[in-house]
């Protein structure tokens, strides 16, 4: 091509899919703004008929979306998201709930009294089992770490 020849515009190649860059994981394809609304809505109506009456999209659509990695990984993530916003909200009560319990154990309610008692013992000894669990697994890494030949 010489000085003076006009420069062709470049061809936009048809299937290419723009990438969006996310720090330092891999470049991810960008999902349609119809598409995120597809997964708000699976989260929001709990199925995929709702979900496709409620976004406003077909279908058939939201199937063939499914299918697609990248929807999929968004929506696990959009989905794991909504999960530990409610673990959170669990996390933040548990101490309000331990003390009620406590409060339930000086009910004048016996029966009250009784199923307290067994929910706080039958909660301790999963706690214990739980701990006892976290302890032996400890010590299998720690013995399976001293056995790994070191490169």
């Amino acid at each position: 091509m010489t000085k003076n020849q006009p420069q062709k515009p470049e061809k936009k190649r048809p299937g290419r899919k723009r990438m969006k860059q996310n720090g330092n994981q891999k470049r991810q394809p960008e999902l349609k703004a119809k598409q995120l609304r597809v997964i708000m809505a699976i989260i929001e109506a709990g199925s995929m008929d709702g979900a496709a009456r409620q976004a406003g999209v077909g279908k058939t659509a939201l199937y063939e979306w499914m299918k697609q990695k990248p929807f999929r990984k968004r929506l696990e993530e959009a989905r794991a998201e909504v999960f530990n916003e409610g673990l959170g909200v669990i996390k933040a009560g548990t101490s309000k709930a331990a003390r009620k319990l406590i409060e339930l154990l000086d009910s004048r309610d016996e029966n009250t009294r009784r199923l307290t008692a067994q929910e706080i013992l039958a909660l301790s000894l999963k706690i214990a089992e739980t701990q006892e669990l976290e302890k032996r697994l400890e010590r299998l890494e720690e013995i399976l770490e001293a056995r790994t030949p070191r490169a």
